[in-house]
């Protein structure tokens, strides 16, 4: 055999081992697929072909302290596809213009819009809120339209005749530069967080746990229907919020603030419990439930009467005459006067080279520190600020709360701003500060800055005689205190500062007397706050205890509204009517019940 032939033998011979041996591999291989691993690559196929449909969970209904409805849910159907799946098939989709207001165009943009790795392997809605019979024509063409299937979602409703916006707040998509800090709970892109207000505060309890649902799809992404050995597991709704307002007193103090800007509370001083909470002009919540078109937001952003400032809790404001209630503590508690002593109210006060003048002219004549109060006599705390000092009014100021946040439970409040003399020192370095200053500060105004919140609380120490309490909405049935420390001052100086209020609402020329009602004790504080922009800032604020004992405190203000004694204190008077009206008897085994 020559050794050409014996090369070529060896050739062939190779050439067949390595077959075999490559033919022994491809059937080993086949035989792990088919027999050794077959379940396990059988639910891969399965899982191929079917698709996973989130069942969002409706969020929790908030409800308000006698078990009304604030805010529910309605189902919501809409037409989604994953872009990953579709982007060979679009064509098809196109004619889904004779059902949808939806041309050709806008569907592919809509889907080639979604790029990134997360976006085009999760749903994207085609169109929101289809109707019934939209909804019916396309499952009866369903086969035209390869990758389309329906969602159903939950969203917001208002069933109440009050808004409470500010209460509420409001629902917004996540943003993509934000979605890699939510992906980590569970979130989607495309869902909606609280972005304010309670929706925001208790987002985590009121978010609930999505379900799934699984259904059959082909080759072709027609959906061909749930898979029977993979239930569904359906969504759990998040928790109910029950809060603390009452809807109709809410309204009421809404219809009363109509067309007027400013805040108004009622709140239990107690627990600090609140009872009404408007923030006026507000905004209409129902376009929050989905996607807000940018025009839209840009408009309510840059409204003019700034409707998405909460200013119960946010809005800073100087006080006016009712910080003089904090003068007087501090002149009562340092024993520095005799509350009894009067001085002349001429109507004018000669200080350096200026004039200061009384609310009054030609002044109120020989006033006491109640008499002071009752009439708002500027003159009197004039002198009264000079024999305190700046230093006893600021830490007097601090034990109220003031420059600091009272605990509001539902987000983002300012502190407000007490000047020290280290702030007046640095503000004024160049041309220094004065006496004459003080003068400004213990009328509520120069570089002082407070919310309607801050007032409240103090109002509400004065009412229960020395406790700070945490404002707040929301109930909690395991613990209702919600006290944040004593203000230790003697016995008398809070019942100075009661009857003084109580004489400032019922006395001679009391400025307060708008807010009386019959069948109840109204005591109070009416203030103007000057402005360089027009009227003053209307304020009043004060208390109510009715027949059975009952109290509840209340602050109204009314951005250049005028005069505190014509604006604000009425509009006091009418919301503590309809309460006096509707928990004299009956609120505190209706707040029972619920509980």
């Amino acid at each position: 055999m020559s050794d050409s032939t014996k090369t070529l033998i060896w050739r062939r011979n190779l050439i067949a081992i390595s077959i075999v041996i490559l033919m022994s591999i491809i059937g080993l291989r086949f035989f792990q697929f088919q027999i050794i691993n077959h379940d396990q690559y059988a639910a891969y196929a399965e899982n191929n072909s079917i698709r996973e449909i989130r069942l969002p969970a409706p969020r929790g209904v908030i409800l308000d302290r006698n078990g009304d409805y604030l805010v529910t849910n309605r189902a919501q159907y809409s037409l989604a596809v994953i872009p990953a799946e579709v982007n060979n098939t679009l064509e098809a989709l196109e004619g889904l213009g004779r059902y949808l207001d939806l041309g050709p165009e806008e569907i592919n943009q809509i889907v080639t819009d979604a790029s990134g790795f997360y976006k085009r392997y999760q749903p994207v809605i085609l169109y929101d809120d289809i109707s019934f019979i939209q909804r019916s024509y396309i499952e009866e063409h369903r086969l035209e339209f390869p990758g389309i299937f329906f969602v159903d979602r939950s969203i917001r409703h208002y069933p109440s005749r009050a808004r409470a916006t500010h209460i509420i707040g409001y629902l917004r998509p996540i943003a993509e530069e934000e979605y890699e800090s939510f992906r980590k709970d569970g979130y989607r892109m495309g869902d909606v967080v609280g972005a304010a207000g309670i929706e925001k505060a208790l987002e985590q309890r009121l978010r609930g746990i999505d379900g799934y649902k699984y259904h059959l799809v082909d080759n072709l992404l027609r959906d061909l229907g749930s898979v029977p050995h993979k239930p569904t597991l359906y969504p759990v709704p998040g928790d109910s919020i029950i809060l603390s307002i009452d809807i109709d007193l809410q309204a009421t103090g809404e219809q009363l603030m109509e067309g007027r800007r400013g805040a108004l509370i009622l709140m239990d001083p107690d627990d600090g419990t609140i009872f009404t909470y408007v923030s006026a002009p507000d905004y209409v919540l129902a376009p929050f439930i989905g996607p807000i078109s940018p025009s839209l937001w840009e408009y309510w952003r840059e409204h003019p009467d700034k409707v998405l400032l909460n200013r119960p809790a946010d809005g800073l404001y100087p006080p006016g005459s009712t910080f003089k209630l904090i003068a007087a503590a501090a002149a009562l508690a340092g024993g520095v006067i005799d509350p009894d002593a009067t001085i002349l109210c001429e109507g004018v006060y000669p200080f350096g080279d200026r004039n200061f003048h009384c609310n009054v002219w030609p002044g109120h004549g020989d006033v006491d520190l109640t008499a002071a109060l009752r009439v708002s006599c500027n003159i009197y705390f004039y002198k009264l600020i000079q024999q305190i000092g700046f230093k006893a009014w600021v830490e007097m100021a601090k034990k109220f709360g003031f420059g600091e946040a009272t605990g509001f439970d539902i987000g983002q409040e300012s502190t407000g701003l007490v000047p020290t003399p280290d702030y007046m020192d640095r503000k004024y370095a160049d041309e220094g500060w004065t006496a004459g200053h003080l003068l400004n500060l213990v009328l509520g105004q120069g570089d002082l800055l407070v919310t309607p919140l801050q007032i409240t609380r103090m109002t509400a120490a004065i009412a229960n005689g020395g406790r700070l309490v945490h404002p707040t909405l929301i109930i909690n049935a395991n613990q209702r205190s919600t006290s944040s420390g004593s203000i230790d001052l003697p016995d008398h100086v809070w019942e100075h500062l009661q009857n003084s209020m109580y004489q400032v609402v019922n006395g001679h020329r009391g400025t307060g007397f708008r807010a009386n009602i019959p069948g109840a004790q109204v005591f109070g504080k009416t203030g103007t706050a000057e402005n360089p922009h027009g009227d003053g800032h209307s304020w009043f604020t004060g208390y109510m205890v009715t027949p059975t004992g009952k109290r509840v405190v209340i602050t109204v203000l009314v951005e250049l509204g005028g005069l505190g004694s014509r604006v604000a204190a009425p509009l006091a008077g009418q919301v503590l009517q309809a309460f006096l009206e509707r928990y004299d008897a009956t609120g505190d085994q209706e707040l029972a019940e619920i509980q």
